[in-house]
């Protein structure tokens, strides 16, 4: 009787248990719900006092807008290394990086004895010319006087061809190492040459210092013209569809937010990168603060694709909060004496482009189509919506 009797108490105990589990459950997932709640109220005098206003959901033409990412570039033709056309010693330098030159314009001396031996041979070489040239006339006149023989003649102008090919090439040697034949007939020789600049830019990493021997393939330093910079975009594939010639970017330095530039597209890449996974898209700059721009910054970028009809709020009416954007819907009214109080829900929205005030939404969870939402000041619902979470 008495195991009987300790059986049935057990049994009590494990429902009563139970119960008051369930009842535990239900009182936490209330006070859950109590502390998330998505609902603030405000009295119509509130709202007016506050400037809170309400309107609709609407349709509005913003322009669609692509974000990207890239890095501002120069083409080939637009940056060179400065090599000299002869190996030498470098005996002198003209200019310091991150100065400024022009196209042609002189920044170093190089130094080699080879150059006083060209520009001997040059004048050598005008001497057996004109010698080659007397003997070639001579023989023209004893031939037309018929006293001639025609072989010496020949021998004389293939002489005279041979001195003059001779000439012009050593001329056009001097030239290219920057040495003025005309100067060098005048009896004046050199012993350095100059190294001058092939491309107009601003003077990058000098390589050399003076005293430093150097051969035709040796970069002295770099130039880099950086008022034909580009910007270089990647664009992922399910949108470069979107992309064409002619449309207009907005883009900012991406550790200088507050340089922004204007651009248009003027190329779209028609191979992707096998490592990123983008098409590359070209942008030439149109707008200003070009001359503050230098190939290899990084660049976030907005290319405007046109423009469509969408969903719009004013950019009052959104709100941030958990990372997510909200915006709040009036859930109702309830008349209490004299003042009206107003529901209001707070609901997620995803975000699109947006344009003179306005913003695209689209709402996580449908809303009635003709539903009245805060349209301007919704901070202060966030903010009482925070404070109501906290109690």
């Amino acid at each position: 009787m008495k195991t009987i009797y300790m059986t049935i108490m057990a049994g009590a105990l494990v429902i009563l248990a139970s119960c008051s589990g369930n009842k535990n459950v239900e009182n936490q997932t209330k006070e859950t719900e109590e502390q998330h709640t998505e609902e603030v109220e405000l009295t119509q005098t509130q709202i007016s006092t506050v400037g809170i206003t309400l309107g609709k959901v609407e349709k509005k033409e913003l322009g669609s807008v692509i974000r990207v990412n890239g890095e501002l570039k120069l083409n080939p033709q637009n940056k060179a290394d400065v090599t000299s056309l002869i190996g030498g010693i470098v005996r002198k330098i003209s200019v310091i990086e991150g100065q400024q030159v022009k196209a042609g314009q002189t920044v170093a001396y190089i130094e080699n004895t080879e150059i006083v031996e060209m520009q001997k041979n040059y004048l050598v070489a005008a001497k057996e010319k004109e010698t080659a040239q007397l003997e070639q006339q001579r023989q023209r006149t004893l031939s037309a006087q018929g006293a001639g023989v025609e072989k010496t003649l020949q021998q004389a102008e293939a002489a005279y061809a041979t001195a003059q090919a001779r000439l012009t090439g050593l001329h056009h040697q001097l030239v290219q190492i920057g040495i003025s034949p005309e100067q060098v007939a005048a009896g004046k020789i050199v012993s350095q040459v100059p190294v001058r600049t092939t491309i107009p830019g601003v003077v990058g990493k000098v390589s050399v210092n003076t005293g430093t021997y150097v051969d035709t393939t040796t970069p002295l330093m770099q130039i880099a013209d950086n008022s034909a910079v580009y910007a270089s975009l990647n664009v992922f594939e399910r949108n470069i569809s979107q992309v064409e010639v002619g449309q207009d970017v907005d883009f900012v330095i991406t550790n200088s937010p507050e340089a922004r530039v204007k651009g248009k597209v003027s190329l779209v890449n028609r191979s992707m990168n096998p490592e990123t996974k983008a098409i590359a898209v070209h942008a030439q700059i149109t707008g200003g603060n070009a001359d503050r721009l230098i190939a290899g910054m990084y660049i976030t970028g907005l290319i405007h694709t046109g423009k469509k009809e969408v969903t719009a709020l004013p950019d009052g009416a959104i709100v941030s909060a958990e990372g997510k954007k909200f915006v709040f819907v009036l859930d109702g009214r309830q008349a209490d004496g004299k003042e009206q109080t107003l529901h209001f829900k707070r609901v997620e929205v995803i975000t699109g482009a947006g344009e003179l005030g306005y913003t695209q939404v689209d709402f996580v969870n449908p809303v009635d189509a003709d539903a009245t939402v805060v349209t301007g000041k919704a901070f202060y619902l966030a903010s009482m919506s925070a404070d109501h979470g906290e109690h």
